[in-house]
């Protein structure tokens, strides 16, 4: 079963509409066809891989490299795997107090497909490392420009997803950022004023 799904690279649909069109994504995603779950998280491994040899290449090389490449990618690849799963989580629920129908496991998947732009971090940020010219400011750029695309893609996910205008699938994208700035924000108040108070007696 398994090798009939690889021989058929139905699953390669995935990733090629990941990039050039988010809203056939997701209704693959919905037909099912292939499953897709466990295949989505393929992505935010090989995202980890990515980050984590572009962050070593471009810092000073010492022995610490294969530490960094190896315990690092398990690290990196697991703290990625669980903000996916809670921004996963904060997104269907943001849908339902839109009345949109909860689907987390769709929720997953998406998300893990629309980080794929960001396995072209390390060609695009070596090349400035070869040269010496810029290569942190040119991560940087890179970096946020891929974050952009992998927002746009799960944005577009999102308002197919629900049949619904780009407004409230912005909505429903930032509302994991927005509930972890907001609860950011009161811990800082929060520890603030305990400084504040420990310092006073």
């Amino acid at each position: 079963m398994i090798i009939t799904e690889l021989r058929s690279l139905r699953w390669a649909d995935l990733f090629l509409f990941s990039l050039l069109d988010p809203r056939a994504l997701y209704r693959q995603i919905y037909r099912k066809e292939p499953k897709s779950f466990a295949l989505s998280f393929t992505v935010p491994a090989a995202v980890a891989v990515m980050d984590i040899i572009t962050l070593s290449l471009l810092g000073k090389q010492t022995p610490f490299f294969y530490y960094k490449i190896t315990y690092g990618w398990i690290l990196l690849f697991l703290f990625q795997i669980l903000t996916v799963i809670i921004s996963a989580a904060l997104m269907d629920m943001a849908s339902q107090l839109f009345s949109f129908k909860g689907n987390i496991r769709e929720f997953i998947i998406l998300v893990n497909f629309s980080l794929f732009p960001r396995v072209f971090i390390l060609p695009l940020a070596y090349v400035f490392k070869v040269f010496n010219f810029a290569p942190l400011f040119f991560y940087t750029f890179f970096f946020m420009g891929l974050l952009i695309w992998s927002a746009f893609i799960a944005i577009q996910g999102i308002s197919e997803m629900h049949a619904t205008g780009l407004g409230r699938a912005v909505v429903v994208y930032l509302f994991p950022t927005l509930l972890m700035g907001i609860a950011i924000f009161f811990m800082v108040i929060l520890l603030g004023i305990l400084g504040v108070g420990y310092l006073a007696n």
